[in-house]
Parts: structure tokens; sequence; C-alpha cells
């Protein structure tokens, strides 16, 4: 295995989110709409912009899975995706130098380019 935890839970979150729950996908998608808005010198009327139309939460309960970080979090969805969806999530790996391909169809390795058509 020629990739990390994170790189494979990354993979995994990135194409196969329709299997996230409900939940997950609604603390995603507040957590990158937070970090577009971390800079920002008008962050506060965005925040109240975004929170109106349900882009944003107010509730602290949304960010409490995210305590232990992004990463951790995404490591425990593909966890769970990969106990309830595993025969359904194809990891797709460069059969030259055992890395992640860049998506599940994927036939040329993205880091050694090999090519498996």
């Amino acid at each position: 295995m020629s990739y990390s935890e994170i790189e494979l839970a990354d993979y995994i979150v990135k194409h196969y989110s329709e299997l996230l729950s409900l939940s997950q996908k609604m603390i995603l998608k507040q957590y990158r709409h937070s970090l577009k808005l971390a800079d920002r010198a008008d962050r506060e009327r965005l925040i109240s912009i975004y929170t109106r139309s349900k882009w944003l939460s107010g509730e602290p309960e949304t960010f409490a899975q995210l305590d232990g970080g992004y990463s951790n979090f995404i490591i425990n969805c593909s966890k769970e995706l990969l106990s309830k969806h595993g025969a359904d999530i194809v990891i797709n790996i460069c059969p030259q130098c055992g890395r992640l391909a860049r998506t599940p169809l994927a036939k040329q390795c993205r880091h050694c380019f090999f090519d498996w058509h």
C-alpha cells in the first residue's frame, strides 16, 4: 500500500459522497463554506446571507463532529462508508506503483504515468 489513510479517506469521500448520510453531507457543506469565508473582510455580512439561505447552520452541534479535525472526520466517514457500502466502492490502485488513481474509472496513473487501457 503506497498511500496514506487520509489519501484513501479523501478519495472515498470525494468520489462516493452520494453515499454519505444527510448530516455528514451537511457538515462537509458547512465546513467548505466556512473555509470560503475565513479571510473575507465582509465575513459577518456573508455569514448572515449564508445562514438565511441555509448554506450555513447556526447550530453548534453541526461543527461538534469536526472537533477532532477535518481529517479525523473524513477518515471516520470513509470507514463508515466502507463498512456499509464496501461492495459499491471501487478503490482504483495503479498496478505499477500501487498508489491511488485520480478517480475510480481512471486508466492512467497520475504518479508514475503508467497506462492500463
